[in-house]
């Protein structure tokens, strides 16, 4: 059925009315706009979709309170909040809302705010961890690799830092060859090889250890000679810096 232009009533044939031009003009034709069906036809009605509507002359959009949304893909005023449905209701004008959620954010350093671009941070000495003075590894005649320095920590907070630092220093009598190690738990921060005892040099290990867990870790120093083969110590300190923004 399709809509016909209803004709011009002053033109009626004797002035009878019948049966046949109202079911054209009223029935037929609001039978034609009961159904919905927009086919931007003779009587100015727009498409049954909005696809492709482009809003440039649109100068204000006012939404009818009419509450939050419930199905997915809805977006409504409610009260003074406009407020979207994805897996759940977003509120598109509230700020700062929980992390992981959609939302204005203000400029802060907190978990919900965002941070500015020229934003700083000045890390904080949080605690410290440090050997009793220098340990030795006693005196040794072989190539095995030995810890010399062993020194267990939790951190105070998760999203901290380590920074662990190591000296080692070995005899100035033996003229030896070593490798020295620095772990964190069994992770390798760094290793110096070969380190030759001849020049009586002091070695200095160090490594950074991002966000470790809140738990105990053992950070060690070890070492173990390499070429050579006189009998040596191995004197050491260990230390462990813990740092926050």
């Amino acid at each position: 059925m399709a809509w016909t232009a209803p004709r011009d009533w002053t033109a009626i044939s004797g002035g009878i009315v019948t049966a046949a031009s109202l079911n054209t003009d009223v029935r037929d034709n609001l039978g034609v706009l009961s159904t919905h069906a927009h086919t931007g036809g003779d009587v100015g009605q727009g498409a049954s979709t909005m696809t492709g509507l482009t809003l440039t002359a649109l100068v204000n959009l006012t939404f009818a309170d009419s509450g939050a949304p419930t199905s997915a893909g809805e977006l409504k005023r409610h009260g003074n909040d406009l407020k979207f449905y994805g897996s759940s209701a977003v509120n598109l004008t509230a700020a700062d809302q929980a992390a992981g959620t959609a939302s204005l954010r203000t400029l802060s350093t907190t978990s919900t705010t965002a941070a500015a671009g020229d934003h700083t941070h000045v890390p904080a000495s949080q605690a410290t961890g440090l050997s009793d003075g220098y340990q030795t590894s006693g005196t040794r005649d072989n190539d095995d690799e030995v810890d010399n320095d062993s020194l267990a920590m939790t951190p105070g907070a998760a999203g901290r830092a380590w920074v662990v630092t190591a000296s080692v220093r070995p005899t100035a009598l033996a003229t030896n060859d070593y490798t020295y190690r620095l772990y964190y738990d069994t992770t390798l921060l760094q290793t110096i090889s070969p380190a030759s005892s001849a020049a009586e040099r002091l070695w200095v290990l160090s490594g950074f250890v991002a966000s470790p867990t809140v738990a105990e870790h053992t950070v060690k120093v070890s070492s173990q000679r390499t070429s050579g083969g006189s009998s040596f110590y191995i004197m050491s300190t260990l230390s462990i810096r813990e740092v926050s923004a």
